[in-house]
């Protein structure tokens, strides 16, 4: 009796196993039918395009650079005999940083300056002659031309002999030199570096839509990287007329304030700001396929539109929109990540 009973314990059990699995496959499939529906339409969050009014500012970043910079070179030849400046001290235009050796040069022209007196002579006395027989034309020629000369060579000598002093064209500091007494110049040789600081200018890169606000003489904020606590201001002192590969403008910037702590090559922003105006802002999120080749979803009967838009860039997060969109059209800002061209889309 007791092998009989036990296989109808097990049918049973293994009948409301089957009966449990049966319903839990009809549930399943309810559920996945029920999710089917749902996910027919994909909740997304729209905005109505529309024009507000905005301040327009943006940062750029750049490197500071001295407002004049150059390697001054040797216009003669000579020995170094004296040297009156050095590397780190500060120079006006026209002071004295070195002399050479000029002996040879100066005999040279108290040659050629004797040769000259002597045919300026000749020339007066030759020209007072020259209504007489005493003296042919040719011979008046050649004494004119032999004094053109002579000049000439006077003019060469002191201007040689004038290089022989060498100033600064600039004024600044020598940031380098390259000469010693006894140096054996000859010209083209690097005698110093010469920058200048006064006034400092900021050069950044500002991109199409910034270039067309900018103007020589703007105010603009500066903010030095490696002096956080301190604001300075500066003007534009020049705008390129002409962009980089990536369609960036250069731009410089004068500093204002003379300050010793800001040196050549430090890091800065500078801040740029406009009155406002109106326009139709976009925020960067709701960018389907980023700044490059932007595009953007709108909502048209109920379905994810897929479209071209054209913008410039006026802040970290917002951007104008020049071209592709009106208003009164819906601008999905949220739920992009699973939009497709057609989907059909539920506004929250």
């Amino acid at each position: 009796m007791k092998k009989f009973i036990t296989p109808l314990v097990l049918v049973a059990i293994a009948a409301a196993i089957g009966f449990t699995l049966f319903k839990n496959k009809q549930e399943m499939e309810v559920k996945a039918e029920q999710a089917m529906k749902t996910s027919e339409s994909i909740p997304v969050r729209t905005e109505v395009i529309k024009k507000t009014e905005h301040k327009i500012s943006f940062t750029s970043n750049g490197t500071f650079e001295p407002s004049q910079e150059l390697t001054l070179k040797s216009e003669a030849n000579g020995k170094v005999l004296k040297i009156y400046k050095k590397k780190g001290d500060y120079v006006r235009k026209g002071d004295v940083i070195a002399k050479l050796d000029d002996e040879l040069i100066q005999s040279e022209l108290s040659i050629a300056e004797v040769k000259l007196s002597q045919n300026q002579k000749d020339l007066g006395r030759y020209e007072n002659l020259a209504g007489t027989e005493a003296i042919t034309e040719k011979q008046l020629e050649e004494i004119r031309n032999a004094t053109k000369m002579a000049e000439s060579q006077v003019k060469m000598n002191r201007k040689r002999l004038a290089n022989t002093v060498i100033t600064a064209p600039i004024s600044g500091y020598i940031n380098e030199d390259y000469i010693e007494i006894g140096t054996l110049m000859s010209p083209g040789m690097n005698v110093v570096d010469i920058v200048n600081v006064k006034p400092l200018k900021l050069v950044v890169n500002v991109s199409e839509m910034e270039i067309a606000r900018i103007s020589e003489g703007d105010t603009v904020g500066v903010k030095v990287g490696v002096l956080p606590e301190k604001d300075f201001t500066g003007k534009v002192s020049f705008t390129s007329n002409k962009g980089d590969a990536s369609l960036r403008y250069e731009v410089e910037i004068a500093l204002e304030e003379e300050t010793e702590q800001i040196k050549p090559g430090m890091f800065a922003y500078a801040s740029f700001s406009y009155p406002a105006e109106e326009a139709i802002l976009i925020d960067r999120k709701a960018l389907a396929n980023g700044v490059k080749n932007p595009e953007v979803y709108v909502v048209e009967h109920g379905k994810a539109v897929l479209k071209k838009v054209k913008l410039a860039q006026v802040g970290d997060n917002k951007l104008v929109l020049l071209d592709g969109l009106k208003e009164g059209e819906k601008l999905v800002t949220s739920g992009l990540i699973n939009l497709k061209e057609g989907t059909a889309v539920s506004e929250l």
